[in-house]
């Protein structure tokens, strides 16, 4: 994955969406010039009215004409204005839909061990407050700014050709504006503060407001700590927001000052014109309400400053996202190649024999150090969360540099992995913790590219194909299986939508969970809850094997499958298996006894390496071999 420089190359992604959507914006930026200009010719009006009828030469219907086109020009403003902002406002939907679709896309698709370094909490305040913050760059910042400059820039040209010498005036506005860019720091300084409050809040609430995370809180007497480190961090938002309102609104108040004082200078300026030059009312009362005029797009331009720093800071934190560019594990690496060897041919019939269903040869792989997967500001670098299936290694940076520091580097977590699975065959693999028994479930389910190395399943090397044909010949079974807060039927199909409800409920009965589903209210409809909360942890793993059934892969990986099943109920499960699984090859990573003592062969992992191979009672025979050494520890447990 790529780390992107922020910092010198801006937001070249996000601008790239904004560009594909650019007539609209274009379209919104006339609209915006025009209700800025109208109400400027429309006080060129009132000064013709006003001298006219002084010095008597504008009759009634003159006058009459004048105010009508007065009036016009009003309406014109008003109406472009809208047409502005509703023009603006579509465009930038268009584009806060893209970056969140873009972002959403490269979330989906970051190496797997970027999950563990992040909390949901986060993803979700980038994924919504970050994008929303950065929608008001569009409908606010950019079209006041277009409206603003151009309102100030046809002013100052106007009231210059009245009279040079009234331009003067405006010397005070950059006095006001030394003391707003002194407070720009400090108010930039407490946006940023108030996003990482943000985030935290978020995580807080994703975290606590949870089964899992009240359960936790509980379990622990920390439920009152949890709510006052919320309150504490609610307060500090709150300080932040007040903080920042005290200091926009001083400044705003020093701009409001000048124009008070900018006013008085011309209405003087405008009474010795007047008396002691020939210049008329109409112009006197035309470069004050110019110079009235003038203050309000000056205080706009003034009040984007805290949506333009908070969108700003926002779109960074998109751009981000967007920058980070994950590759496929092995493209990050070393690619990974070639055919496995070995011979296809049938030597009964001449015939070419069946692909089994995995062939590995010298698969190896190590666990990137944390860095290369993160997201600045996004990941908790270094501070990896737990997935359960997930080994968390090389935590600590960069591997050169730790070793330089004289810190051990991680070995590699496979190291050289050759290991055939036919069609039919069970194999379960065993080995104490660290010995590299998930990491290896994970690469030959194509979760994770192996660093060098092959791996086959019915023949076709992962390397060479996408996620939906990897999904199509491999099913992966995890020990925590996640299931949708969706109908049992919404679970089930999400591995087949074309199954139907007599498919769904003969699996269901074949793997254990035809009297549940009938004891549902709603069946098939039932909703099962968040993470499947309604049901068990064994009802949880049987719906996913009754899910992974319906794909009918090539090749089954699970992770201690029966884990959370009663001794009943496993025999009944690995019957079911036995049947659902006929026409593929299976890889348990098991740790119980009678979970293993009937595969068809066992591998024993040891370092990332394989130990022993084989049957459970020809390995338990080997006095010292890895495998017995497991049993005699008490490590595979009891049947």
């Amino acid at each position: 994955m790529r780390r992107p420089d922020d910092t010198a190359k801006g937001t070249p992604r996000v601008q790239e969406m904004v560009r594909a959507h650019r007539g609209r914006f274009v379209v919104s930026y006339v609209f915006q010039v025009v209700g800025g200009v109208a109400p400027l010719f429309q006080v060129l009006l009132l000064r013709a009215v006003v001298d006219g009828l002084i010095e008597g030469r504008t009759g009634t219907a003159q006058a009459f004409g004048q105010i009508a086109g007065m009036a016009g020009l009003g309406l014109l403003g008003v109406w472009s204005t809208w047409a502005a902002s509703v023009t603006a406002t579509a465009a930038a939907g268009l584009v806060i839909a893209d970056l969140r679709s873009a972002m959403f896309r490269r979330l989906t698709t970051m190496p797997i061990h970027f999950y563990t370094t992040v909390r949901p909490g986060a993803v979700v305040s980038r994924l919504t407050n970050d994008v929303n913050g950065a929608e008001e760059m569009y409908t606010s910042v950019i079209p006041v700014v277009v409206s603003s400059v151009t309102t100030i820039a046809t002013s100052l040209v106007i009231v210059a050709f009245i009279d040079p010498r009234l331009v003067l005036l405006l010397v005070v506005i950059p006095v006001a504006i030394a003391y707003v860019r002194k407070a720009e720091a400090r108010i930039n300084e407490l946006i940023a503060k108030s996003f990482d409050v943000v985030k935290e809040l978020s995580s807080t609430a994703e975290t606590f407001v949870s089964r899992d995370g009240a359960v936790l809180a509980r379990q622990n007497g920390q439920t009152a700590r949890e709510q006052a480190t919320f309150q504490e961090r609610s307060a500090a938002l709150a300080g932040l927001s007040t903080g920042i309102s005290r200091a926009a609104a001083t400044s705003g108040a020093s701009y409001g000052t000048a124009f008070v004082l900018i006013t008085a200078g011309a209405l003087a300026m405008g009474v010795w014109l007047v008396t002691e030059q020939d210049v008329t009312v109409g112009s006197v009362i035309l470069i004050v309400l110019y110079l009235q005029q003038l203050q309000a797009p000056v205080q706009r331009l003034l009040n984007t400053r805290y949506p333009r720093m908070r969108s700003s800071i926002a779109l960074d934190r998109v751009e981000a996202v967007l920058a980070t560019e994950p590759e496929r594990d092995r493209a990050a690496r070393a690619p990974a190649t070639g055919t496995a060897d070995g011979p296809t041919a049938d030597a009964d019939d001449g015939g070419t024999a069946p692909a089994p269903a995995l062939r590995t040869r010298d698969l190896r792989f190590r666990y990137p150090a944390v860095s290369s997967y993160s997201i600045e500001g996004l990941s908790h670098a270094g501070d990896a969360l737990s997935i359960p299936w997930l080994p968390l290694v090389g935590l600590s940076g960069d591997d050169g540099a730790r070793a330089e520091a004289g810190v051990r580097v991680e070995a590699d977590a496979l190291d050289g992995i050759d290991l055939t699975v036919g069609r039919g065959e069970v194999v379960a693999v065993v080995g104490t913790s660290g010995a590299g028994k998930s990491t290896l479930a994970t690469v030959i389910a194509g979760l994770v590219d192996a660093d060098s190395g092959v791996v086959e399943v019915d023949g076709r090397p992962l390397a060479d194909l996408d996620e939906k044909q990897r999904a199509g010949l491999i099913a992966y079974i995890p020990q925590d299986p996640y299931v949708l807060h969706a109908s049992v039927r919404e679970n089930l199909r999400y591995a087949r939508p074309d199954a139907t409800d007599e498919e769904l409920l003969a699996v269901c009965e074949q793997v254990a969970l035809g009297d549940l589903v009938r004891g549902l209210d709603d069946g098939l409809d039932a909703v099962i809850g968040e993470k499947g909360h309604r049901l068990s942890g064994g009802e949880r793993q049987r719906l996913a094997i009754a899910r992974a059934a319906l794909r009918r892969p090539a090749l089954v990986v699970l992770d201690e499958p029966t884990a959370h099943l009663d001794t009943a109920t496993e025999q009944r499960v690995r019957a079911a298996m036995a049947t659902l699984f006929a026409g593929a090859g299976v890889v348990m990573i098991a740790h119980r006894l009678s979970t293993v003592r009937d595969a068809d062969r066992i591998v024993v992992l040891e370092h990332g390496r394989v130990a022993q191979e084989g049957p459970h009672d020809e390995l338990a025979a080997v006095a010292d071999g890895g495998y017995r050494r497991l049993l005699d520890a008490g490590a595979m447990g009891r049947e």
